[in-house]
């Protein structure tokens, strides 16, 4: 943004653009994580029924992982 703009949404909002949009990523990380909890407990469950086997779990957390991982680095 230019400094005109950074301006204009600093005294519309009381806010920096920087301090929002660190917010928003923050939150949407937080939603990854529980993403990947609630998909580890629903291939938990499966596993508890005998509908999955411990390949499944383990393939889940590592996708799970490895998009936390890239979130957690595009957010830096």
């Amino acid at each position: 943004m230019t400094p005109a703009q950074n301006t204009a949404f600093q005294g519309a909002t009381g806010h920096t653009a920087t301090g929002v949009g660190d917010i928003v990523s923050s939150i949407l990380v937080v939603l990854l994580f529980i993403w990947a909890a609630w998909l580890v407990v629903q291939v938990l469950g499966s596993l508890r029924r005998n509908e999955a086997i411990e390949l499944d779990l383990l393939f889940v957390s590592l996708r799970a992982s490895a998009l936390i991982w890239i979130a957690l680095y595009l957010v830096q």
